[in-house]
């Protein structure tokens, strides 16, 4: 008879280590979810501001009194990627780097825009470690970040 009360205790002491590990497991898995959803509000905000900047830099001024909107493409460009530099503080190859550590890398498929309609849109994918790079290999992250300036008088 005790023989029988010490299995239900071994069994008792099984189910609660099979409870705990797959509790541990959820609270990871929607931590690393959630740090994962930062990161790419974080990125798309990032991106957009620096975006709009771009739109706003290249606008040309001088047909502003006349009520036209004309980009400088060439010019949108050039501003988007030394923003990135200068305010996103990313380094040559589009990496962010946190507390000496490499967060995120972007890697742009495309950086277009149109002179009328006044638009600038950058697409690619920003590049991230996990806590399950040994299922997924790291996480990618797509962007398309679109600025239009409208004239609205």
């Amino acid at each position: 008879m005790n023989k029988h009360f010490i299995k239900k205790e071994c069994d008792g002491m099984l189910l609660t280590m099979i409870i705990v590990f797959v509790l541990v497991t959820l609270t990871v898995t929607v931590g690393e979810f959630y740090r994962i959803h930062l990161l790419q509000q974080e990125i798309e905000y990032n991106l957009q501001r620096t975006v709009n900047c771009a739109v706003e830099y290249a606008m040309g001024d001088s047909y502003r009194q006349d009520k036209i909107t004309n980009l400088n493409v060439a010019e949108a460009k050039q501003q988007f990627y030394q923003y990135l530099q200068k305010d996103v503080e990313l380094d040559s190859q589009y990496r962010k780097h946190k507390n000496g550590k490499l967060s995120y890398q972007l890697h742009f498929v495309s950086v277009d825009g149109s002179s009328k309609p006044a638009v600038l849109t950058a697409k690619g994918t920003a590049e991230a470690s996990s806590l399950f790079v040994f299922l997924t290999g790291g996480i990618k992250i797509p962007f398309e970040i679109s600025s239009t300036n409208y004239r609205v008088d």
